[in-house]
């Protein structure tokens, strides 16, 4: 199989026409040029890049040059390839469809330009590598609804309901890009859909006893600003001296940046609670060179905060498996409009897409909380009638 010439063409480039300088040039129409003219290639690199070529102003001579160029490209150019890339409709095997998922994925772009998120395809890799490992299928057309069920129930052997529901999606995608309808394999009532639970808050005792519990500064203020601001985790540990305002009205700017990205891709700025600033100002004299707020040694991010969070609540004697660090967000949301802030101007605090997200907050009170509340709403009407009517 012969290959294709490079496609390299000829032209004059009319010096005495500068405001159309390059004509084409129809070997079978030659026409003459004037004195200042000359002949010029036109062609592509192997780098694709655009290249213009003066070869004079004889024609023989021009076409000698145009023949020679393509005689060069073709010895640059790359083999044909023995084996041409399956077409179409070619059937893939499991791991071809994968690859073609995760490259599907690769160049996708979102509605204002941007790339899915590296951690958000590096999952998918992980999700669909797993999955062809468990179901043992070399086609997707194979797969049965007891693969997915067997899949279902080894990840519930190592991750959490939610995340087996997210983890469930992830495959649905992979399987709907391979043409197979994870509705027709498994009916609704099998399929893992999250429960959509009150997100539960620490109390007012809990984190009097936590706090007093939590003996190293830094690690203390870690956990004052997780509940004085609400932000996700990765959020909190990557934060930089620059995200910070610590003036006269002191806020923080959850923000992407180089080797992070906040979950939605979208900044948003709290207000700091006057304390919470003084003693961030206090800790950046005593860090003056750090880049990191809470960096470990080094200045390179701590991955350990759940770890220390559990430990503190052990030492405070309490249960070490009510604490993890999303509860401090949870918390305060919760604490937040129970003390009168607008559900609006919370939802925009937590970074929520919509304000529904917010809505799971507003729970009703339980124990000490319910019981102020009562006392609050009811005590002082029963008091003032209890007194009118011992005066009667």
């Amino acid at each position: 199989m012969h290959q294709k010439l490079p496609a390299v063409t000829l032209y004059i480039r009319r010096n005495s026409q500068p405001r159309q300088p390059y004509e084409r040039v129809d070997l079978k129409r030659i026409k003459p040029i004037a004195s200042p003219d000359v002949y010029c290639l036109h062609f592509y690199d192997r780098e694709g890049k655009r290249k213009w070529q003066t070869v004079g102003t004889d024609l023989k001579t021009a076409i000698e040059a145009l023949q020679a160029k393509q005689r060069e490209l073709l010895s640059e150019a790359p083999p044909t390839p023995a084996t041409p890339k399956p077409s179409p409709d070619a059937l893939l095997t499991l791991e071809q469809q994968r690859e073609a998922f995760i490259r599907d994925k690769k160049t996708t772009f979102k509605k204002d330009g941007t790339p899915l998120d590296k951690d958000t395809i590096r999952s998918y890799e992980v999700v669909t590598e797993t999955f062809i490992k468990i179901v043992k299928r070399r086609f997707a057309t194979e797969i049965t609804k007891q693969d997915l069920k067997d899949w279902i129930a080894e990840q519930r052997t190592k991750v959490s309901h939610r995340t087996v529901c997210n983890l469930y999606i992830s495959v649905v995608c992979f399987l709907h890009f391979c043409g197979v309808d994870h509705k027709r394999l498994l009916p609704q009532s099998e399929r893992p859909a999250p429960i959509e639970e009150t997100p539960e808050a620490y109390t007012q005792g809990e984190m009097t006893k936590f706090f007093f519990a939590c003996v190293n500064e830094k690690d203390n203020l870690f956990f004052e600003f997780l509940l004085k601001t609400g932000p996700r985790e990765r959020e909190a540990t990557y934060l930089v001296w620059t995200d910070l305002n610590l003036g006269a009205n002191p806020t923080v700017k959850f923000q992407t940046k180089e080797g992070f990205r906040t979950k939605t891709g979208k900044s948003r700025v709290v207000p700091l609670e006057r304390g919470l600033a003084d003693k961030l100002a206090a800790w950046h004299i005593k860090n003056p060179d750090t880049k990191l707020v809470f960096g470990r040694e080094g200045d390179k991010v701590e991955g350990h905060y759940l770890r220390i969070c559990k430990a503190v609540a052990k030492a405070a004697g309490m249960n070490e498996e009510r604490f993890w660090l999303h509860k401090f967000r949870d918390t305060f949301a919760t604490w937040a409009l129970r003390r009168g802030v607008d559900i609006r101007t919370v939802s925009h605090w937590l970074g929520h897409a919509d304000i529904e997200m917010t809505m799971r907050y507003l729970a009703p009170a339980e124990e000490e909380v319910a019981q102020q509340g009562i006392n609050k709403a009811f005590g002082e009407t029963l008091a003032v009638s209890a007194t009118a009517s011992v005066a009667s």
